[in-house]
């Protein structure tokens, strides 16, 4: 299996830049949803210069590294499903450190790194399958 980490990164750069972000904004607040509130708007502003002058040049460049173009695998399939549950039981259990604002976020970049890691490409599979 090749680990598809361009793709991955690409697709999943705004999460990184939004926990980097939040991570700046630490100290802005002693309430961490309202930390989670300045970096959402953050970056709600480079969203869009973000998409219209990186991820739409790159993917015209590069039409392999679509979204529509890779599939996502079982085993990412199995991680993203296991990654729900865990979060699902420790915020039941009211573990506390679960329940940070920057717990889940840092998580849920992890796990959706990780799944686009191991997607396969559409034509890749195709090939393989005749």
């Amino acid at each position: 299996m090749k680990i598809e980490w361009r793709y991955s990164l690409i697709n999943n750069m705004p999460l990184i830049v939004f926990g980097v972000i939040y991570w700046l904004f630490k100290g802005a607040s002693p309430r961490g949803w309202d930390q989670l509130a300045i970096s959402l708007a953050v970056l709600a502003v480079l969203w869009l210069p973000y998409y219209l002058f990186v991820q739409r040049p790159y993917f015209s460049r590069h039409p392999e590294e679509k979204p529509g173009s890779h599939i996502i695998s079982g085993l990412g399939w199995i991680i993203t499903v296991i990654y729900i549950m865990a979060m699902v039981v420790l915020l039941k259990l009211d573990v506390q450190p679960a329940a940070s604002p920057a717990i889940v976020l840092v998580t849920i970049s992890l796990v959706l790194c990780i799944r686009d890691s191991l997607s396969v490409k559409r034509l890749a599979l195709q090939q393989e399958q005749h």
